[in-house]
């Protein structure tokens, strides 16, 4: 298990820092965000916007987290709180108090790629944005993410932090790794993917037929989005967003059991395209 340092909610915080922040500002930073979503709404109409947040022990975060996410009648928000042993599940009901959410729950922990495909499930939006609760992504690069796939360039956005900025070392294991991964899905199924397990993505939901038949439902669900998303020939783009170091609790990543899975992930897509083509091949 990846850990990283877990704070009191009285120790000094980066995190609570930049949410007053940016709640200091409140809904002017996402001016250009609701004057896209209400121009396409005028000119083209459905152009609701869905915000998917999976849960799993995240009670630190949450209250701040939520209260500083966009509010706005085109844009829903679904939080999945994935059987959380925490108090997770009662801050969200707090939240939603004041703040417009649909609140799922899951008995029991059932995976982080399980979760999302919960909240897609449930979602009404035209675009779905899916977006981590731990406090290392900012909502106000949601626009970054959607604008191409409301524009036709994309059906599916990855938020890269190469493209933008991280603001933390990062360890050169997980650089490696993703290099490795990179070039393995450059190579088998000719797109470069940089920041490719990032979660903060969005996705038009003409394109949902990559949530069925899921065969991984942990984290190497993200790389298993990319490569069905590139066998069915939709258009894949990495928009520019920032990503936080971690403050609160614990990432919930076994680093080994993930390598195994994603390449596992990688190299069976990759004989099944091999196969569809041999296929049409003797037709």
């Amino acid at each position: 298990m990846i850990k990283t340092k877990v704070l009191s909610k009285e120790s000094s915080s980066k995190f609570i820092e930049r949410m007053r922040l940016s709640k200091s500002k409140g809904e002017s930073k996402y001016k250009e965000l609701y004057s896209y979503l209400e121009s396409l709404e005028e000119h083209h109409g459905n152009a609701l916007l869905t915000l998917v947040l999976p849960v799993f022990n995240e009670e630190d975060t949450i209250k701040e987290l939520f209260e500083d996410l966009p509010n706005h009648p085109l844009i829903e928000i679904i939080a999945v709180n994935d059987g959380s042993s925490d108090k997770s599940l009662e801050e969200l009901e707090k939240v939603k108090r004041f703040k417009n959410i649909k609140i799922v729950n899951h008995r029991r922990n059932i995976g982080y790629g399980a979760t999302i495909i919960t909240g897609v499930k449930t979602a009404k939006g035209k675009v779905i944005v899916t977006m981590d609760a731990d406090g290392q992504h900012s909502a106000d690069d949601i626009y970054n993410l959607i604008k191409p796939i409301f524009e036709g360039e994309a059906d599916f956005t990855i938020g890269s932090r190469y493209l933008g900025t991280y603001y933390y070392d990062l360890p050169i294991t997980t650089r490696l790794g993703e290099i490795v991964l990179e070039k393995l899905i450059q190579i088998l199924f000719g797109i470069k993917i940089m920041n490719n397990q990032n979660g903060f993505r969005a996705f038009n939901k003409k394109i949902l037929d990559i949530f069925e038949k899921v065969k991984y439902p942990g984290y190497a669900f993200c790389t298993e989005q990319i490569c069905k998303a590139r066998m069915r020939g939709y258009k894949i783009k990495e928009c520019p967003i920032k990503l936080y170091d971690r403050e609160y609790g614990e990432s919930k990543i076994v680093l080994w059991n993930l390598a195994i899975q994603l390449f596992c992930c990688v190299f069976i897509y990759f004989g099944k395209k091999i196969f569809r083509k041999m296929f049409r091949r003797t037709k």
